[in-house]
């Protein structure tokens, strides 16, 4: 990677690039991009990081794994869950793995192999059972407790939202950091109980794996957690489906749901609410579909076939355990929908962040301090929050502009140790691979060509029966996974938002598959097995 000569003052407050981190801590970027795609913009990353880290530490500290005093935001990258390295997040895995071996009932090999998907040579687990009679206490009172906090977190988001980007949006400087302190604030209180209902669903979610496993039906668990109804994954997907059928209007529609969009997590993004033309376009698909796609016929029907499972599950297994089996299906139906109830939370603070952004941007442009009002992005929230901007600021946002885009020219390895070596963008070669694996969702085995979306916000477009293909999804996708008759997906695991929106509404998917992306290209013909993960490619696109 080319080197950019930065200011002494830039070298200083680079907020894209933590800067370093001793050689022996071990970095992914699978889970992590995930959660921020993409080369994230300083204000981004000011806003999600430390806030994401207090809401998996407090996590942690509300089951009883970690102390109360360990929920802080260390400053080392050392000591950290996450960090940014070239724009670009990365989990800890010493870290994660110092949590397994201190958690009953999993272990740090047992996490890198379910969060990270895979388990590097010679890793041992190291248990800590000394926090285990703590744990025994909170980590029930803590599930009892989840659907009450998290309820009462996002309780008044969605009016709060609704106001702060219609009405109530800011008009001043002082109004516009008011906002976005209180954007913040809420953000912050959302992130903890949505990170206790992500881990105790990824929990929940290896017991019903589990229990199909010893019943003799591997696999099954596919089809036991799914057909939950009022999703909020599939709740936008039912709303847009209504708007074309004209039983709801596209200005109701983005009144509900306009915090989505393409990179939605990113504050320097686009949501439907400030750009309708890609609504518009799946309005048009939706339209020419079949009636029996109706994402509510379908949730039913999926509903039906998860009854049929659960008494499939009940009847194989011997009777001793057929109580306990009810107990683990009916938590996991009442704290996996609650997965997309914080989501749905934090993304609303995020778009009050970008109204709030977006105002200070363009009073910042009136009084020539700015060029563009989207030059904001390239501050920090502290800086922006500060009765004054940082000296010499024209300059020190044209340095993080070119230290951005060079950063985005450029990838991380998927695993690295200290800081990584970036590499150039590539155009995915012709590798000769025929297959590409990843972990099963579900769903029947479909054939098709495929997709390949790399930007969500370029001009690509899913035709109606594509197998998408992609690197990995957020809820915006939700809506035009509809479209797709499959879903192939580098990133994530059974409880990420691709392979949950794909079991509530049919979809085949493989997801996980790490490279997925890297070897099929748009035009290519597939079989996509939603019941083994394996996706093979027929034909390439230019055979044909």
């Amino acid at each position: 990677m080319s080197t950019i000569a930065l200011s002494p003052a830039a070298q200083a407050a680079n907020p894209m690039h933590c800067g370093s981190c001793s050689p022996d801590v071990a970095w992914s970027t699978g889970n992590a991009s995930e959660a921020l795609p993409g080369v994230a913009t300083p204000l981004t990353w000011s806003f999600f990081g430390d806030n994401v880290e207090l809401g998996f530490r407090g996590a942690f500290s509300d089951v009883g794994v970690l102390r109360c005093q360990d929920v802080i935001a260390p400053s080392r990258p050392e000591d950290r869950m996450w960090d940014l390295f070239f724009g670009r997040a990365a989990a800890n895995l010493n870290t994660f793995r110092w949590l397994g071996d201190k958690t009953p009932g999993t272990g740090a090999n047992a996490v890198e192999e379910q969060i990270f998907a895979t388990v590097r040579s010679g890793m041992v687990d190291t248990p800590d059972r000394s926090r285990y009679p703590i744990i025994a206490v909170k980590m029930p009172l803590a599930a009892l407790r989840l659907t009450r906090q998290l309820r009462a977190s996002t309780a008044d988001i969605l009016p709060w939202w609704q106001h702060s980007v219609g009405p109530g949006a800011p008009r001043t400087k002082d109004e516009a950091q008011a906002l976005l302190r209180d954007a913040c604030a809420r953000h912050l209180a959302v992130m903890r109980p949505h990170t206790l209902a992500a881990m105790l669903c990824q929990a929940l979610y290896e017991q019903v794996r589990v229990l199909a496993e010893k019943a003799g039906r591997p696999g099954l668990e596919t089809s036991l957690v799914t057909g939950y109804g009022d999703m909020a994954e599939t709740e936008v997907v039912s709303d847009l489906w209504a708007v074309s059928r004209e039983r709801l209007t596209l200005d109701e529609f983005v009144r509900r749901h306009g915090f989505h969009g393409p990179n939605e997590g990113e504050l320097a993004a686009r949501t439907w609410r400030l750009r309708r033309d890609p609504l518009e376009r799946l309005v048009s698909a939706y339209r020419g579909m079949d009636e029996d796609r109706d994402p509510r016929r379908v949730e039913a029907q999926r509903g039906r076939e998860r009854r049929v499972a659960e008494a499939e599950l009940l009847a194989a297994l011997p009777r001793a355990r057929r109580a306990p089996a009810r107990v683990v299906l009916s938590v996991a139906a009442r704290l996996i929908p609650l997965r997309g109830v914080g989501k749905a939370g934090f993304l609303r603070c995020c778009d009050v962040a970008r109204t709030a952004a977006r105002a200070h941007g363009e009073e910042l442009v009136a009084v020539g301090i700015l060029r563009d009002a989207d030059d904001v992005f390239l501050l920090t929230v502290p800086e922006l929050l500060a009765p004054d901007l940082p000296v010499g600021v024209s300059a020190l946002v044209a340095e993080r502009r070119a230290i951005r885009e060079e950063y985005r020219r450029v990838e991380n390895p998927d695993y690295f140790e200290g800081i990584p070596v970036p590499q150039p963008l590539l155009a995915p070669e012709d590798s000769g691979a025929t297959f590409v694996t990843g972990t099963a969702v579900g769903g029947a085995t479909v054939e098709g060509i495929a997709r390949l979306i790399v930007d969500p916000e370029g001009d690509d477009e899913l035709e109606d029966g594509e197998i998408l293909v992609c690197r990995t999804t957020d809820p915006s996708w939700a809506s035009l996974m509809m479209v797709a008759a499959a879903l192939v997906i580098d990133i994530g695991g059974p409880i990420s938002h691709g392979a949950i929106v794909a079991r509530e509404l049919g979809i085949p998917c493989v997801i996980g598959t790490r490279n997925g992306s890297a070897i099929i290209r748009t035009g290519d013909r597939l079989r996509v097995d939603g019941t083994s993960g394996e996706v093979q490619i027929l034909e390439r696109a230019g055979d044909r």
